[in-house]
């Protein structure tokens, strides 16, 4: 017996949690900003732009 797939492939469950919706790795949405709060400890945590796959990464210099 195999246990039950939870999640399609090609979902991308950050998102989907942040946004509230199935979100595809095409779409990319920008997440910074978004408040989830933690399904264990109930925690509140905010998504900063360093966890925002859709913001452009940070160069060496800091520099956006």
């Amino acid at each position: 017996m195999t246990a039950p797939l939870l999640v399609r492939p090609g979902v991308w469950l950050v998102a989907s949690a942040a946004l509230g919706r199935p979100v595809t790795a095409a779409e990319n949405p920008h997440i910074c900003g978004v408040t989830l709060t933690a399904t264990r400890s109930g925690n509140a945590y905010r998504y900063a732009k360093r966890d925002c796959p859709a913001c452009p990464p940070r160069t060496p210099g800091g520099e956006r």
